[in-house]
């Protein structure tokens, strides 16, 4: 029997790998002859990032570098810090070479131990968890018409992802900035923290425009010594990306995030300055969406038919989430009282998805370090530090979705004193990225017909009526009549998809 099948190609994702590594990190460091001797260490902390993404054939290779930052107070109480860049080149191997792939890799430390061995001599242990994720398009086809045999198909209009473009840049900025008269010069840095605050895109032909500032926090201790001070500032940032192919008809979501932020005081400068250099990754993500009638069920009028389906999720369009939430927590000093708070800050772990309800919405969840530093009744420098989990419900409901790249950092961090010995700190987390949604669906990719096993009907009628039921669907009694869908919808002036209410129906015999 000739029949002829008209096929439409569209995409899906798929995971090419999804897996966790681990990174030893040892480090036996010597504190160099300018820096005092250790009399206690008030904090250690591990600054992960993923640099110089490569995917050459088969082979993802990265950099996974680990910036170590240690504060102790010498032994005439005075505060200072040593900080030290690890740098581990990982790879990892894919089943085939896909093209513009989406690449995640999420760095989190795990543990970490600061032994002190000697008072010039810490020794430090850590593991280093990498998150990776490799998506990939994978081609498809449905059956989107078909003409002879007396096939029929229910057809459901499907919007998909017809083509993906996706690209990775690490931007450098580099600049002196001064340090306002108000402010003493910088000694030692104990802490840089930086976030964006604003970014913008724009699309041009084959190219993409970025640009934003960020804002950078820097607490020190002053040259000479002194308590620790806090200066604030923004630094702006654009980078013209070469995006092949790339055009108005993408929906374009665009992420930018500070991976490395490091602060050199300049020697010598009148007035006083200080070098940052920031690490920021741009990350680039264009959908051409498009839409077409793809056929999900199908008959034929004349014989048996047997249908090869494709079981698939089809992505949406992505939606964009900029929000904020605020975390509240108290921290105890248990061996005194709180005289003073120099400094309160945090930083944002991993932020991760859970289902919330039956109905499958999800909420995101993630850990804070606090870290507060303060000095006791003795006038003492001490720290306090907490690792406080978090849970955001999103302002509009989202189903738990098949991928998606979200962001936390942290924005305004205040602290109130409640006791002699407690103190509150409240954590702005900002949330920024998008997130993508997928549906799944089951699409006839090829019909195959049996005519040893034709149709039974009676020749004798050209016309049989059918008693159908409120709600009942026209595909389904044409199906099971054996029916033309097009002559039953025509010959009863049917334009819904259901039957409104009970009646009678006629039902064409060809």
């Amino acid at each position: 029997m000739d029949f002829k099948l008209t096929r439409e190609n569209f995409t899906v994702q798929k995971a090419l790998l999804d897996t966790v590594s681990e990174q030893a990190l040892e480090l036996d460091y010597v504190l160099p002859d300018y820096c005092p001797e250790i009399f206690k260490v008030l904090s250690c902390r591990i600054y992960p990032s993923a640099a110089r993404r490569t995917l050459n054939g088969t082979k993802l290779g990265y950099e996974l570098i680990a910036l170590v930052r240690v504060v102790y107070v010498s032994e005439d109480g005075s505060i200072s810090a040593v900080e030290q860049k690890l740098s581990y080149e990982r790879s990892a191997e894919l089943s085939y070479s896909p093209k513009s792939p989406v690449i995640c890799i999420d760095p989190v430390v795990e543990t970490k131990s600061c032994r002190v061995v000697n008072k010039r001599r810490v020794d430090i242990r850590g593991v280093i968890s990498v998150g990776i994720k490799v998506m990939a398009d994978e081609p498809r086809q449905a059956v989107t018409s078909a003409q002879g045999g007396g096939i029929q198909l229910r057809k459901k209009l499907v919007t998909y992802p017809s083509k993906r473009l996706f690209i990775t840049k690490r931007v450098t900025v580099i600049d002196e900035v001064d340090i306002i008269q108000t402010k003493p010069p910088v000694g030692v840095v104990l802490r840089a923290d930086a976030s964006v605050n604003s970014s913008e895109k724009k699309v041009l032909s084959g190219k993409l425009l970025t640009k934003g500032e960020v804002g950078v926090n820097v607490i020190y201790i002053p040259e000479g010594g002194g308590d620790i001070e806090k200066i604030s500032f923004e630094l702006p940032f654009s980078q013209v990306s070469d995006v092949e192919g790339l055009d108005e008809r993408y929906d374009v979501f665009v992420d930018a995030s500070v991976s490395s932020c490091e602060i050199r005081p300049v020697p010598k400068s009148e007035p006083a300055k200080i070098e940052c250099e920031l690490g920021i990754d741009i990350s680039c993500l264009a959908l051409k969406f498009e839409s077409a009638q793809l056929a999900d069920d199908v008959f034929s009028t004349e014989c048996e038919t047997e249908a090869e389906k494709t079981d698939c999720s089809i992505e949406c369009v992505p939606v964009q989430v900029n929000e904020s939430h605020r975390v509240k927590t108290t921290l105890t000093y248990s061996e005194g009282e709180i005289k003073s708070v120099l400094f309160a800050g945090a930083e944002a772990g991993k932020l991760y998805e859970s289902p919330k309800k039956p109905e499958g919405e999800c909420v995101f969840g993630g850990k804070l370090n606090v870290t507060v530093f303060a000095k006791n009744e003795s006038g003492k420098p001490i720290c306090l530090e907490a690792e406080v989990p978090f849970e955001h419900e999103p302002e509009e409901p989202v189903c738990c979705c098949s991928y998606s790249d979200i962001r936390t950092s942290v924005g305004a961090v205040t602290y109130n004193l409640t006791s002699s010995n407690a103190i509150e700190v409240s954590v702005e987390v900002k949330i920024k990225g998008y997130i993508c949604e997928a549906k799944s669906g089951s699409f006839i990719g090829d019909i195959r017909l049996d005519e040893t096993k034709p149709v039974k009907r009676d020749r004798d009628c050209s016309l049989k009526l059918y008693y159908a039921e409120t709600g009942e669907q026209p595909w389904e009694i044409a199906k099971r009549c054996r029916a033309s869908l097009g002559a039953i919808l025509e010959e009863n002036e049917i334009d819904s998809e259901a039957v409104e209410e009970g009646c009678m129906l006629l039902i064409p015999i060809e």
